[in-house]
């Protein structure tokens, strides 16, 4: 197994930052052994762990995809990202409050708790949809994108709190191990981080001050590697087990080249050297393949997760 150059950053404060260890140890310590013969619904655990995480994703997505678009940079591209991101944001926040079978969320949020965190959530969202709409149909492109750099970190937040209340709710070990729901929200939290630098390089391009600074990119990509890192060679005393499959452990291996690749331009934005178009274009593009392994190796762990009960 091929080992990635360990970086600077240490394994616990990025692994720390995630903020799930306590729901998933209050979880743990709240699970108990069900009763032989009693039958367990499959309310699609995984799914709901998967797309919550999904939602910190698409918050950071939406914002980049939004930033290159007014700058006249990825083309067709980032009008397609900012218009299916939107979309799906909204379907996936629906599907958590009501079930989505199509998506395998089964039957509607029942925990009070989690939908007064769905309608917190909710209440960010509806104007950074009202905005996204809006640049997509010609409208105040600058107040508008003003709005989505300065509330997408709050709805970042909001999508964090209902990650950690779902995370703790549904690592039922009947249904999910502790171990597997982490695994599931440390990847689905990458996919994240790929987007989040694609927002701060965007903005720290354009000087859309609010989008991003060259200490927070540097920040984003120190845990996007660290955590890359702990899910490829695992790191037991944070609770990260190695990769379970041989095929995760190549995706992982496909994501760590797509990191290698898009690290060297980004190193280059917090630098502060001046990228042309075409560079800006890399970046986006490149952030987007990176994306898209990622998202294929969550959708593998969520596979594996259901396999393991």
């Amino acid at each position: 197994m091929k080992k990635i150059p360990k970086c600077s950053l240490a394994f616990p404060a990025a692994i720390v930052a995630l903020g799930l260890h306590g729901a998933i140890a209050q979880a743990a310590m709240q699970s108990q052994v069900e009763p032989a013969g009693l039958v367990i619904e499959d309310v699609g655990a995984g799914e709901r762990i998967n797309f919550a995480g999904k939602l910190r994703m698409l918050s950071q997505r939406i914002s980049a995809s939004a930033c290159y678009y007014v700058n006249g940079v990825g083309g067709d591209g980032s009008r397609s990202a900012l218009t299916t991101s939107t979309a799906e944001f909204e379907k996936i926040v629906k599907a958590l409050q009501y079930g989505d079978e199509s998506i395998g969320i089964i039957g509607p949020e029942e925990r009070r708790k989690t939908l007064v965190q769905i309608e917190k959530l909710q209440a960010v969202w509806g104007p950074i949809k009202t905005a996204s709409e809006a640049i997509l149909e010609g409208d105040d492109h600058q107040a508008n994108i003003l709005h989505i750099a300065e509330n997408n970190m709050p709805l970042l937040d909001e999508a964090k709190l209902l990650v950690s209340e779902i995370v703790g709710q549904y690592s039922n070990p009947a249904e999910m191990l502790q171990s597997d729901a982490m695994l599931i929200d440390i990847s689905g939290r990458q996919r994240m981080l790929t987007q989040k630098m694609s927002k701060e390089s965007c903005g720290i391009s354009t000087k859309i001050n609010a989008m991003g600074s060259a200490d927070a990119l540097t920040g984003t990509m120190n845990m996007f590697e660290t955590s890359l890192i702990a899910l490829k060679d695992g790191f037991p005393n944070a609770g990260i087990n190695p990769p379970p499959t041989d095929e995760i452990q190549a995706g992982l291996d496909v994501v760590y080249e797509d990191w290698t690749t898009a690290k060297a331009k980004l190193e280059t934005v917090v630098a502060g050297g001046q990228l042309s178009v075409d560079q800006m274009n890399a970046i986006f593009d490149g952030l987007n393949v990176t994306l898209k392994d990622m998202n294929d190796v969550v959708m593998l762990y969520t596979a594996a997760a259901k396999s393991a009960i």
